[in-house]
């Protein structure tokens, strides 16, 4: 009974706490309920999460839904399309757009193209970009007129005249669309006055359609007798409607059709004004209006201000036409240049006193500000005859010849100039001074002291006058494209005495050209003497040197890499320094036969040391048909007279050698230019087709012949320059370097001495001595001699 009661006493207590915290058990089961039903429904609202706690990290990784995730399904992909190789054209013009300005299209027939023709092209073709001649050509003859007098000629075989105009705008679209943004087209019965229309199109915008013409026919047309100026967006809207205007064409009258043509495709009438800039042209009545225009062109405003006269009768009036047009154009330009000189000279006082020297002639450049004494220009000091101190190596020389037409041609103009002012009362007596100096940024200044008589007052007055020629328009040459992958043939020629130095070029040729993979070709060309045992012998003066290079040929044969040989035979002769001068005549002649005509030709020596860049230059700088290479090398002084040691690679150093401006034994040629030349010297000095004819080469080459065509230094070099159309680049080659050779001198056998032997001579004494060392080092010694002869 008592645990009963116990037991009722706690069940009231603890209904009594119930009653009491009834309220938060509801609030925080409630609570729980609401946490878990919208919970989910926040999340998607939140920015960041606490997803994952790294155990082995106590940094804590936040998961951001904008963070890019790499997607690696389905990858790597293949390309639907192989991508194509980009290719750029060659000249960055082309890609961008760039055209040239003018192209001259002239319409002319065979009846006339040896006259006028040929005039349209020598008062036009040096003005303007391009000119091209179209000409009938029915029924495939043959024109009559050759290229060297017009370079460009397209021939119609289309009869019908109505018809060629379109023809022109059809080729021209085919080939020139794209190069040119203006196309003139005249007759060759027109002048055209190119310089004037060059500076036209200059100044017109090509964004603008243009179809211009000095006349109008009616009110719509322009005349193609006077020239018919078209932009290149009026052809590229006239070429799908060329069909249309073909027939169309029912008019007898080419301006007819022409310009209905353009009006079809453009809607443009024929204009007289381009953007402010005027065309006129001058129609030519009768014959006696062109002789008083010529007499007096100045007089007549409409004929100054034509752009194209016609018609023109033949071509001696169109020469005579331009001719006047080029005096008004000189005169015109002759006053404008006094105008300048004027203002500048007026001017000068305006500005700061460190400015205000005028040059002279006023406007011209006024020559280059030395910054050291090592940059000072020299002058020159000549007389009539001779030239003094021109070099460091030389005290005084004869004129050569364009030097003597120069200098007399300056001072005849210094005497006529000074005769005329004093209205011919003084009267040339001698050249007392002359100099001369030559500034690469303005030109030839000359000083000339004169003595003159004067008859008035029978005394002797001394003149010193300036002349200044100044420098022109520079112009760029164009040369034939040239690239480094050209194969250079080395004809490399030895003699008995030089077997260890061909031992040596053997081994540099294979670290630089064999080993490095260059495109080269060597040819050892053995000399003989003649009692020298020769091919076959067991004793053969050449065997080792032939074993190496079979050996290198095998080794390399897989890379193509050759080292051939050519055995020659040199007789005895008494003329020995003749004959060696020749020597390179005969081992060319036998050599080029086995190379094929365009192949490039390097004439080489055992003494020098062969470099890349060398074989580089020879590339660039030979071209078949149009230059040949004369490399000045830097030749070593003599080892036994220098007192640096000698290196094991030769430095361009002024104390171990010098450039040798009289080595004239490295050229660089083309097989085809060699033959050609030589052909034309066959007569002077006979063709080696065997080693029996070397004989003939000297006996035959006398020395009178070889006089008269002034070649007292027979060479290969002279003979180009003698002979040969090509050009020869002659110039410093630092990457040709020569070791020193111990020259031996020899002027005759017995008593035969001849002119040619003895210049020969003399040009071996010349080059021993200039390269046995430097001035200084050759001074030290002489100081020494004399010291130990004391």
């Amino acid at each position: 009974m008592f645990y009963l009661v116990l037991n009722l006493t706690n069940m009231l207590c603890s209904s009594a706490r119930l009653r009491q915290n009834f309220y938060l058990i509801i609030g925080v089961t409630i609570g729980l309920l609401f946490s878990l039903i919208v919970g989910p429904l926040l999340e998607t609202g939140c920015l960041f999460s606490i997803s994952t706690i790294d155990s082995d990290s106590n940094s804590i990784i936040f998961n951001d839904e904008y963070e890019p995730h790499i997607n690696l399904a389905g990858k790597p992909q293949r390309a639907q399309k192989i991508p194509q190789t980009l290719l750029r054209p060659r000249y960055y013009s082309t890609e961008l757009g760039i055209r040239e300005k003018l192209f001259v299209g002239i319409l002319a027939n065979q009846a006339s193209v040896d006259g006028l023709a040929v005039a349209v092209n020598k008062t036009v073709t040096h003005w303007v970009d391009k000119t091209i001649f179209f000409v009938d050509a029915a029924g495939g003859h043959k024109l009559n007129v050759t290229l060297m007098k017009i370079p460009g000629i397209v021939g119609f075989t289309d009869s019908r005249n109505v018809l060629k105009p379109f023809h022109m705008v059809k080729y021209i679209a085919d080939n020139y669309l794209d190069e040119y943004e203006f196309f003139m087209l005249i007759k060759d019965s027109t002048y055209l006055n190119a310089n004037k229309l060059m500076n036209l199109v200059k100044r017109v915008s090509v964004s603008e359609d243009v179809y211009a013409s000095g006349t109008v026919i009616g009110t719509n047309y322009c005349s193609l007798d006077a020239g018919i100026l078209l932009s290149n967006s009026v052809i590229r809207k006239m070429i799908p409607n060329v069909d249309w205007c073909v027939r169309n064409a029912f008019s007898t009258s080419d301006d007819d059709n022409f310009g209905r043509c353009v009006l079809h495709s453009v809607n443009l009438p024929c204009q007289t004004s381009i953007q402010g800039q005027s065309i006129s042209s001058y129609h030519l009545w009768e014959a006696k209006d062109l002789i008083n225009l010529l007499n007096q062109p100045q007089q007549l405003e409409s004929f100054n201000r034509a752009l194209t006269v016609y018609p023109m009768p033949n071509a001696e009036t169109m020469y005579k036409t331009h001719l006047a047009f080029c005096k008004m154009n000189l005169e015109k330009s002759n006053m404008e240049i006094d105008a300048l000189r004027r203002s500048i000279v007026a001017e000068s006082s305006l500005e700061p006193p460190s400015f205000r020297k005028v040059s002279w002639p006023v406007g011209s450049q006024s020559g280059s500000t030395p910054s050291t004494r090592f940059d000072v220009l020299k002058w020159e000091h000549f007389t009539e005859t001779h030239l003094y101190l021109d070099s460091r190596i030389s005290n005084i020389r004869p004129l050569n010849e364009a030097e003597n037409a120069d200098i007399h041609n300056v001072l005849n103009t210094s005497i006529e100039y000074l005769e005329s002012k004093y209205s011919n009362n003084l009267k040339f007596d001698r050249l007392v001074n002359g100099y001369k100096r030559f500034d690469p940024s303005r030109g030839l200044d000359y000083i000339l002291d004169l003595t003159f008589k004067d008859i008035v007052g029978n005394r002797l007055i001394q003149k010193r006058v300036e002349v200044s020629k100044l420098l022109g328009k520079v112009e760029m040459l164009s040369v034939p494209y040239v690239t480094e992958n050209t194969r250079v043939h080395i004809l490399l020629p030895v003699r008995t005495n030089e077997r260890e130095d061909a031992f040596r070029f053997l081994r540099q040729y294979k670290q630089v050209c064999i080993d490095k993979k260059e495109k080269t070709m060597l040819m050892l060309v053995l000399l003989y003497d003649a009692n020298a045992p020769g091919k076959g012998a067991v004793d053969d003066v050449f065997k080792q040197l032939k074993d190496e290079a079979t050996s290198l040929s095998n080794a390399h044969k897989k890379d193509g890499t050759k080292v051939a040989w050519l055995s020659v035979r040199i007789p005895n002769t008494k003329l020995l320094a003749l004959r060696d001068a020749l020597l390179d005549f005969a081992i060319v002649d036998l050599a080029i036969r086995k190379f094929p005509p365009d192949a490039l030709m390097m004439l080489a020596r055992p003494k020098m040391e062969i470099r890349q860049d060398y074989l580089n230059r020879v590339r660039m700088n030979t071209i078949m048909e149009w230059q040949i290479f004369s490399a000045l090398p830097f030749s070593e002084y003599d080892p036994n007279l220098m007192t640096y040691p000698r290196q094991a690679t030769l430095d361009v150093n002024k104390y171990y050698g010098h450039f040798d401006p009289f080595d004239y034994d490295h050229l660089s040629f083309y097989a085809k230019d060699y033959v050609v030349t030589r052909k034309r010297t066959e007569s002077l000095i006979p063709i080696i087709r065997a080693d029996r004819d070397i004989h003939h080469l000297v006996t035959e080459s006398t020395s009178h012949s070889l006089k008269v065509v002034n070649m007292t230094n027979p060479s290969v070099y002279s003979m180009f320059v003698a002979y040969s159309e090509c050009h020869i680049f002659r110039a410093v080659e630092s990457g040709l370097r020569l070791r020193h050779k111990q020259r031996h001198c020899e002027l005759y056998e017995g008593n035969i001495v001849d002119h040619t032997s003895a210049a020969l001579y003399g040009n071996c004494v010349r080059s021993r001595n200039r390269n046995a060392g430097s001035k200084g080092q050759l001074a030290r010694l002489v100081l020494e001699y004399q010291n130990q002869l004391k």
